[in-house]
């Protein structure tokens, strides 16, 4: 198989990790084709032909049918659990499939059956692989803050799924990568040319990694405000998640990737999908947020780690507070966190700025070190 993991990745802190992982089947044809160069030198559209043509693992056709799909995803699992980690909660396992598999409900004859995991990654992620296979990190479980925005970002991860785009996305790749790859077979100083063969597979996992580009995140966009309005949520939350996280990028100092891709740019897409979701939302319905369901849920869930490290336990983790009369965000981060320095970021998992007012019995999450 060509592709061992197609990665639609909201972070690119880990990304050389991930390239890594994804194992494009092309070395194979290094040896053979050094053999074949001592034979003849083929032209340069005559070995693409023979590669299309004689490699049905390269075929575009093979792999944008449904049960192709389902073959990419199910063997890319594996190596998603292997690099990111099961999280070990059962509980808030089912609770996730649970909302995901509410949204596929809402969807006229799903064409995949589609498993929901939550894995053991401190990133600010979710991705989507071939034939129904999402994932989302304990980390974005973090950052949100109701039922109805886990609703809109399992809601866009289907969205790609049900409109193949990491397959349209493999397949743009590898019409690139066979380019590249018939010039260097051609050239009659191919075996000086090894580190290219390297260049080529990074460029395949970076193209991959780089985002489905504007049009598709639009669209899996306005398919998680679609798919979570038709299963009762509120899909304006859509507008505040990306606030929040584009605030996160500010205070981290970091880009996302994904939901906030560099394509489209990120105002346009809080602009777009207020717009889209308020225009939905319109057509009524009894609209739902959960908001204090969703907190109970992620009560006591581990914060931060090593990214880069699986085996770096986290040491902190994530505690519901009930506010009382007078707290501030300062107030709590000094007397029930303990330090007063992640007020800031307290505030910012919460969606809310550090010195905004706080509503007495409103409950927030407050990062706590473990004793």
């Amino acid at each position: 198989m060509i592709v061992n993991k197609i990665i639609k990745n909201w972070n690119t802190n880990s990304t050389n990790i991930r390239m890594a992982q994804i194992k494009i089947k092309l070395i194979c044809f290094i040896d053979s084709c050094n053999l074949f160069i001592r034979v003849i030198r083929v032209h340069v559209f005559a070995l693409i032909f023979f590669l299309l043509i004689l490699s049905p693992q390269v075929t575009p056709l093979n792999s944008a049918t449904p049960a192709g799909e389902v073959e990419i995803g199910k063997e890319a699992d594996k190596d998603i659990i292997r690099a990111y980690g099961y999280f070990t909660d059962k509980a808030l396992q089912e609770y996730v499939n649970e909302i995901g598999q509410k949204l596929i409900k809402s969807i006229k004859d799903p064409v995949f059956e589609y498993h929901f995991k939550v894995v053991d990654s401190p990133e600010v992620n979710a991705f989507a692989l071939p034939g129904g296979y999402i994932y989302i990190t304990r980390g974005m479980l973090a950052y949100v803050n109701s039922e109805a925005e886990l609703a809109v970002i399992l809601g866009h991860e289907i969205g790609h799924v049900t409109s193949h785009h990491a397959v349209s996305q493999m397949n743009k790749s590898i019409a690139s990568a066979l380019l590249t790859i018939a010039g260097l077979i051609a050239s009659q100083e191919i075996r000086k040319e090894a580190g290219a063969w390297v260049t080529i597979t990074t460029q395949l996992s970076q193209h991959i990694l780089s985002g489905y580009g504007r049009e598709a995140e639009m669209q899996s966009d306005e398919l998680g405000i679609i798919y979570s309005h038709s299963s009762g949520y509120d899909p304006r939350v859509m507008k505040d998640f990306f606030k929040k996280l584009k605030a996160r990028e500010r205070f981290a100092g970091a880009g996302y990737h994904g939901f906030l891709a560099t394509h489209p740019d990120t105002i346009e897409r809080i602009i777009s999908s207020e717009d889209k979701a308020n225009i939905i939302a319109a057509r009524g319905g009894n609209l739902e947020r959960l908001e204090d369901k969703f907190k109970a849920k992620i009560e006591g869930l581990p914060y931060g780690g090593d990214s880069n490290n699986r085996l770096a336990k986290p040491d902190k983790y994530i505690h519901i507070y009930t506010v009382k009369n007078g707290d501030t965000f300062r107030s709590i981060s000094k007397d029930i966190a303990r330090d007063e320095r992640v007020a800031f970021e307290v505030a910012l998992i919460n969606g809310k700025n550090v010195d905004d007012k706080l509503t007495e019995g409103e409950k927030i999450k407050v990062i706590m070190k473990k004793p």
